[in-house]
């Protein structure tokens, strides 16, 4: 038995759903812990290839089961694009389901999202998808939100949103952009409730039952901690949390339960969105990067930011979420590059700095690299540790000293057997 927390341990986008992938053949379950649709995981298997934004990657084996867990913001209708997906190339999704507690993304939850964004100055843009998941964080944290649970009540619905709307369409007004009427919202949660009316389900004696049978349970976030809400680049973040502590509160596990805490990381950093990225590279091997890599957004499309590996972020990250293990993503990425280069400090205003810094200082920091001689070799064939380049396993071995954690898993290539155990 174990449980298992798969976690960003950059600025999102490291291949977690190309482990949870691999993880996920021999689960029982997999857990959605926090996030919504502003995010998506790329997954490549014998099945195809699949953008997942709110589905757990667990969804392929037809014996994991999948929860949407109570930390989550949920689109239904992205939720019905996915599956519409997922289904078309054979997969079934009887083993999918919605925990009752999760908050539910409505139209004005976009509209006032884009909005906002909108309305911010230049430096101060947030980067947001405008999926409309930190305004429906908001409603949660102000105890105001809509509920899956709540759908499946008509009455509950009807004054809930009569609570809601007046204070939602005050706000798009302010905005400029047309008020929601009530039939409208109440007439899109019947559409739902049809679909995933016997979906939404109370998470919490399914997960127990799992736990007391010795089942091996994946708890899967999306972005990574440098997009967290309290320990991230505010407030350049998301609205929840995407480190170790979130899997806790959105799958409704106690920490204590927890047996390994896995930090997924790129053998380089990418980021997308707004705010501080020292290692960013602007010349051309971040290009090269780029289009090697293929870094556009699972999400949006949008290109990623792309740089160097930053240790000093890493080894926060490690702190932070107390990995028991790391998995090191597109190692393959850098085959073809003559020098590599870590950054292993800032300086800050002529201070050399080793620890992470709060976001004021991080937009001042200017990176300190360590250079390494590339390996020059392809890797996509590797299997084992032996059969990686030497200068290759020098890297991702400074990488663990610098980190302050062993590497458990390096991949080499998208698809499952590309993939070293360590």
């Amino acid at each position: 038995m174990s449980i298992s927390a798969i976690v960003g341990a950059q600025w999102g986008d490291e291949g977690k759903g190309r482990i949870v992938d691999y993880l996920a053949v021999k689960a029982d379950m997999c857990i959605r812990y926090q996030g919504g649709d502003n995010a998506g995981h790329t997954v490549i298997n014998d099945n195809g290839k699949f953008a997942l934004h709110i589905i757990p990657s667990g969804i392929f084996n037809p014996n994991t089961i999948n929860i949407v867990g109570a930390g989550t913001v949920v689109n239904f209708d992205t939720m019905t694009e996915e599956l519409d997906q997922i289904k078309a190339a054979g997969v079934t999704v009887d083993n999918l389901f919605i925990d009752k507690r999760a908050h539910i993304i409505m139209p004005f939850h976009q509209m006032l999202d884009g909005a906002e964004e909108a309305s911010k100055a230049g430096e101060w843009k947030i980067g947001t998808t405008k999926k409309g998941i930190g305004p429906c964080y908001s409603d949660k944290a102000a105890r105001s939100g809509i509920r899956a649970v709540d759908i499946l009540d008509e009455d509950r619905l009807i004054t809930r949103l009569e609570m809601l709307l007046p204070r939602k369409n005050r706000e798009l007004s302010y905005f400029g952009l047309p008020e929601v009427k009530l039939d409208d919202m109440m007439a899109l949660c019947a559409k739902w409730k049809s679909i995933y009316g016997d979906k939404i389900i109370d998470m919490v004696p399914l997960v127990r039952k799992a736990y007391t049978e010795n089942k091996d349970i994946l708890l899967e976030g999306q972005l990574g901690i440098m997009r967290d809400l309290d320990w991230g680049i505010y407030p350049y973040t998301t609205s929840s949390n995407p480190t170790a502590g979130g899997t806790c509160s959105g799958a409704g596990i106690s920490p204590r339960r927890i047996t390994d805490i896995y930090g997924v990381l790129k053998a380089y950093a990418t980021s997308v969105g707004g705010g501080p990225f020292m290692s960013e590279d602007f010349g051309e091997d971040g290009d090269k990067l780029r289009d090697l890599g293929h870094e556009y957004g699972a999400t949006t499309g949008r290109p990623r930011r792309t740089g160097w590996f930053d240790a000093v972020a890493a080894d926060y990250s490690c702190w932070i979420n107390g990995f028991t293990g790391l998995a090191i993503t597109k190692m393959d990425i850098l085959d073809t590059f003559e020098k590599i280069k870590v950054c292993v400090a800032y300086d800050i205003d002529g201070e050399i700095v080793k620890e992470l810094p709060e976001t004021a200082l991080q937009e001042k920091a200017k990176p300190i690299y360590k250079e390494f001689d590339g390996w020059m070799e392809d890797t996509s064939n590797a299997r084992k540790w032996e059969d990686l380049p030497v200068k290759a396993q020098e890297y991702v071995t400074e990488i663990g000293k610098l980190v302050g954690c062993p590497i458990k898993f390096i991949s080499v290539g998208p698809e499952r057997d590309q993939i070293i155990i360590l």
